[in-house]
């Protein structure tokens, strides 16, 4: 009689398709498995606290040795970072002071005219407001004292 024994294997309709079905015993092992699609249907046993492998603790030394690595590794990335911080600012004062160069060489090399009468400027477009230079008293002298100076 095969329906009393625990391991038997339960006959399908086609003989060709036959589950195999084992039951836990206490703590015996059961084997793995596999049905008939494939899948295996009842891995090992063993408890799922038991899987989780502890780590060792680290001594003293090995954290001050880790700490002093990572310590060692923030100041090296700060530098690199306060080295890249003096490039941009040095390049930014470079391209400032070339662009103040180079309106002085405009303002020095191009022709100006005195608007006494300042009512007629709100009549003009507003492209040629925008070209409109202000400047005060003593900025026309010192532009007029360098384009004089050169010329000398």
């Amino acid at each position: 009689d095969t329906s009393s024994s625990v391991n038997a294997p339960v006959q399908g309709a086609a003989m060709g398709k036959i589950k195999t079905r084992q039951h836990r015993a206490g703590n015996k092992v059961v084997p793995k498995q596999r049905t008939v699609s494939g899948r295996k249907w009842r891995g090992d046993l063993t408890k799922s606290s038991s899987k989780i492998k502890s780590v060792p603790r680290k001594t003293f030394e090995e954290k001050m040795a880790e700490k002093r690595r990572v310590q060692a590794a923030k100041e090296l990335e700060a530098e690199i970072k306060a080295k890249e911080k003096e490039v941009r600012v040095t390049a930014a004062k470079r391209r400032e002071a070339k662009k103040k160069r180079k309106e002085e060489a405009a303002l020095r090399s191009g022709t100006f005219q005195v608007i006494t009468k300042t009512t007629k400027i709100n009549k003009w477009n507003s492209k040629a407001k925008r070209q409109l230079l202000k400047m005060s008293a003593e900025q026309i002298e010192s532009v007029l004292k360098k384009k004089y100076h050169k010329e000398l």
